[in-house]
């Protein structure tokens, strides 16, 4: 009797626990001016430089975590979010963020945080 009554208890107390919550959704960024798109994911950090070309991908990285929000390190691909509200001008549209990459050597700017 005292195991099912041990049994009974886990069940229960394993009822009322907390679900884990679901995975934050990828992070999204898009160029000011370019029409460029970066999509971080629990994967991959995926910079696609304008629509139809073909997409870079760097395996994702802990970010390091700076004064004014999160930078990642790949061999190709360098992300720098700073959390200040942003623009995007060709949309008008209000961003959380402010995202600066650079891709083999070249810089792009631009919003991001939805």
């Amino acid at each position: 009797m005292k195991r099912l009554s041990v049994v009974a208890l886990g069940m229960s107390l394993g009822a009322c626990l907390p679900h884990p919550p679901p995975p934050p959704p990828p992070y999204h960024a898009v160029g000011q001016g370019a029409e460029w798109t970066l999509i971080i994911d629990d994967r991959y950090l995926t910079f696609i430089p304008a629509p139809g070309q073909q997409p870079i991908l760097q395996p994702t990285v802990r970010p390091i975590i700076g004064v004014a929000g999160e930078i990642y390190q790949t061999p190709r691909i360098n992300v720098n979010v700073i959390h200040m509200q942003c623009s995007d001008i060709r949309s008008t549209r209000a961003y959380p963020d402010r995202v600066q990459v650079t891709v083999d050597g070249r810089q792009y700017e631009g919003c991001g945080g939805l």
